[in-house]
């Protein structure tokens, strides 16, 4: 046990120490008096000063803004990575399961977010203001310190990831930031209200349990199965993850245990549900990639990945696609996953080239 643990251990429980314990890398002392506020709380808060402290590159290996600004409006995303410390000091995340009204996705475990509504709003404005709609957390912070006594912290905007929609997914990570004077039991978030048209269910999973590949001394806290597969999407390199999560969970927050799941309880039956036997949710895709590598950042302080697809983003829109609202003939094919439809069909193989080493990596 190392000494910093040794020092807080009398007054930690078996799994608090446990955390302590997992072999990721120890964060940089912080350097600011914001930094310190973030990470009052002790615990695994204290990881969030590598987020503060990573500096994104965008398209063309550049750190001074985003594709995101570069596409028009309607192919603007956003969505809330909605950080949070759990009852035993853990980083937990919020998730939402999309309704089945919805045309794309439906069904899907998602985070917060939608579309930019014009092209003034920034991506945080965006993603909470979605985030609002949805699930009903205030995007104002004086409204949510006045009413519950915290602040959300807007932390970081990540390079934007391509959707399989087409659209540029800008991923702003925010924490929840309690007053001090405010305990453990009273924090509530009596708000929150699933919109039925957007959301079946809201819940919460383990930061760390989005860690790939996962270390031989550290033990999933709740996922019960990962998998990842580098696959290809359209002739280009692409990271097909999942993540399985128990439906029910003795170690979600009140707050969150409070809302009413809204979905069927005969839906979505999967394999999973047979090979443990239980009730699972299913985190794949374009989410589970995100928090995989907001997962990376915050526990390994990974500065050296390329995150998101902003070149991909960047070479399609020099090449005719994602320049209006409606979609083309070759991004439809792709969204309907039309077999032999590859991106080098519009983007020249010098730059499918390049590509290929980015995402590679």
């Amino acid at each position: 046990m190392s000494q910093t643990v040794a020092r807080v251990a009398p007054m930690l429980t078996n799994v608090e120490k446990d955390t302590l314990c997992n072999t990721v890398p120890d964060p940089p002392i912080p350097k600011s008096s914001y930094q310190h506020r973030i990470i009052r709380h002790n615990m695994e808060s204290k990881y969030l000063t590598n987020l503060v402290n990573y500096k994104p590159k965008y398209f063309a290996n550049q750190s001074k803004f985003s594709v995101w600004h570069k596409v028009p409006v309607a192919r603007r995303s956003a969505v809330m990575v909605l950080l949070f410390l759990g009852n035993e000091g853990e980083l937990r995340v919020v998730l939402t399961k999309r309704s089945r009204q919805l045309k794309s996705f439906s069904g899907h475990i998602s985070l917060p977010g939608g579309k930019a509504d014009n092209g003034l709003e920034s991506e945080f404005q965006c993603a909470r203001r979605e985030m609002d709609e949805e699930i009903g957390i205030s995007r104002h912070n004086t409204l949510l310190h006045k009413e519950f006594g915290f602040v959300l912290d807007e932390l970081k905007v990540l390079p934007a990831y391509l959707a399989r929609t087409f659209l540029a997914v800008a991923p702003c990570v925010g924490y929840i930031n309690w007053h001090e004077s405010v305990e453990k039991t009273e924090r509530r978030l009596h708000s929150l209200v699933l919109n039925p048209g957007e959301s079946a269910s809201i819940f919460s999973v383990p930061l760390k349990d989005f860690l790939q590949p996962k270390s031989n001394n550290f033990t999933l806290k709740e996922c019960m199965k990962q998998s990842h597969i580098k696959t290809k999407w359209a002739g280009l390199p692409w990271n097909l993850r999942s993540y399985i999560f128990p439906l029910f969970n003795k170690n979600e927050v009140n707050w969150l245990q409070e809302i009413e799941d809204l979905s069927s309880a005969s839906e979505d039956e999967t394999h999973d549900d047979h090979e443990f036997d239980v009730r699972t949710r299913n985190c794949w895709g374009l989410t589970a990639n995100i928090l995989h590598d907001v997962a990376d950042i915050v526990y390994n302080g990974n500065h050296r990945t390329v995150i998101g697809e902003e070149d991909l983003i960047w070479s399609l829109y020099n090449h005719d696609q994602m320049q209006t609202k409606s979609r083309t003939d070759f991004e439809k094919r792709l969204i309907n996953n039309t077999k032999g439809s590859l991106f080098s069909e519009v983007i020249p193989s010098d730059e499918i080239d390049n590509l290929k080493k980015i995402y590679n990596q």
